[in-house]
């Protein structure tokens, strides 16, 4: 998982003080619903905004005073959880940042699915528009370290499991028992918005060991609290 991206949104309707509330913010971003998670949480978010009962297994959150949503729909009979979670960041610019985060847990593990991303997108309440970022939105990349290799698979020229890393001297090749026992305890990183607050928790679990790091906001952008 990567924490710089972007994505688009559509034009939003102006609140009195130019910066979306969060509530104009999730009626934007599921503005469309494309997609199994999209589709789900726009769904549930319909059924909020007219006070029905949600489905089994579904909750919506939205805290209007500290600018956070979050949907989770816990599915038991397949050990699944999904939540996402939706907030934003006033910058010193007059900007506003705003984050989607998407986590799939699955047997009380995170799971790398399609489902799981975090998006960045940039709203400028001056001109009411969204905007490009050509910059890092967030302002820390994780490293390798933390995130696992670029790249991992079975080589059918060489019959092979490997690791590949950005360094292209260090590949690893192993057998597949190697392989297999690697896959176990590979890193997977999720992330954590803040309700309260404005820090982004980062957490990679590599089987059951779990490493913590703290993304401070310093009005603009984050950076590691250990720098």
């Amino acid at each position: 998982m990567l924490l710089c991206c972007s994505i688009s949104a559509q034009p939003s309707r102006k609140s009195k003080s130019n910066r979306l509330t969060i509530k104009e913010i999730v009626n934007n971003q599921l503005s469309e619903p494309e997609g199994e998670l999209i589709g789900a949480v726009h769904n549930a978010w319909q059924r909020y905004l007219k006070g029905k009962p949600q489905k089994k297994g579904e909750k919506i959150i939205l805290d209007g005073r500290n600018g956070y949503f979050r949907y989770e729909n816990n599915n038991a009979e397949k050990d699944v959880h999904t939540y996402v979670e939706i907030c934003y960041w006033n910058r010193s610019d007059g900007k506003q940042l705003v984050a989607w985060n998407s986590v799939v847990i699955y047997e009380d593990k995170p799971a790398v699915t399609e489902c799981t991303y975090l998006e960045i997108s940039l709203y400028n309440p001056s001109s009411h528009e969204w905007e490009e970022l050509d910059e890092d939105p967030v302002g820390v990349c994780l490293t390798e370290k933390e995130t696992g290799p670029s790249s991992y698979g079975y080589n059918s020229d060489t019959k092979s499991y490997f690791l590949s890393y950005s360094n292209p001297e260090r590949k690893i090749t192993m057998t597949k028992e190697e392989f297999d026992q690697w896959i176990e305890v590979r890193p997977i990183v999720i992330i954590e918005l803040p309700r309260v607050g404005k820090d982004i928790i980062v957490k990679t679990y590599e089987g059951k060991k779990i490493t913590t790091l703290t993304l401070k906001w310093d009005g603009m952008k984050f950076h590691r609290a250990d720098n």
